[in-house]
């Protein structure tokens, strides 16, 4: 026999479509857009500890680690945003002709804001906002170019990457890793 909920759904808590991609090189700075792309996945990930007797229940549990991660695609080369949210592991260069991004050998990042924005027309018209920043993050991996056929249906190639944010420790605990925000709507 199949569960049924007993609620509805409420368009106005929805959330549709993709987002924004900006970052800013610290958190409540100035933002700049990454250009057009998609934000592919976002999450807050916990690893647990327990601290386990031999012959008795686990007498305490908490978080070990955690982080949030940002995974993305963008369609656009721009070396300006690209050195951005690489966080000091490539570098850019741009002539009236030429953009060039260059990498290898550094051993320090730059830890940078990211901020992801979706905006939702609800049912009834109005416009909602979701908004989830975090703090202090750099790139879990370096770019990484997926080329494609010139002849395939979707010939764009895509450029993806994923941050993952750390907790900030000059800020209050339980406040140190990200913030969500959603305009409330009727």
């Amino acid at each position: 026999m199949a569960y049924m909920q007993n609620s509805t759904i409420s368009n106005a808590k929805l959330i549709l479509g993709n987002c924004k991609f900006e970052t800013a090189a610290t958190s409540g700075g100035t933002y700049v857009n990454v250009g057009n792309g998609k934000v592919t996945a976002a999450g807050h990930n916990i690893t647990m500890y327990d601290v386990q007797g031999q012959n008795g229940p686990d007498p305490l549990e908490g978080i070990a680690d955690e982080s949030f991660t940002i995974a993305f695609e963008l369609y656009e080369f721009d070396g300006s945003v690209l050195s951005a949210i690489q966080c000091g592991a490539i570098s850019e260069s741009n002539t009236s002709v030429l953009s060039t991004i260059v990498g290898g050998g550094n051993t320090q990042l730059t830890q940078r804001a990211f901020k992801i924005t979706n905006t939702t027309m609800t049912a009834a018209g109005n416009t909602a906002e979701t908004i989830m920043t975090v703090f202090t993050a750099t790139m879990d991996n370096g770019l990484q170019f997926s080329f494609k056929g010139d002849q395939e249906a979707d010939p764009i190639a895509v450029i993806s990457g994923t941050i993952v944010a750390k907790n900030d420790g000059s800020k209050t605990a339980g406040q140190q890793l990200f913030e969500i925000t959603r305009t409330k709507t009727t």
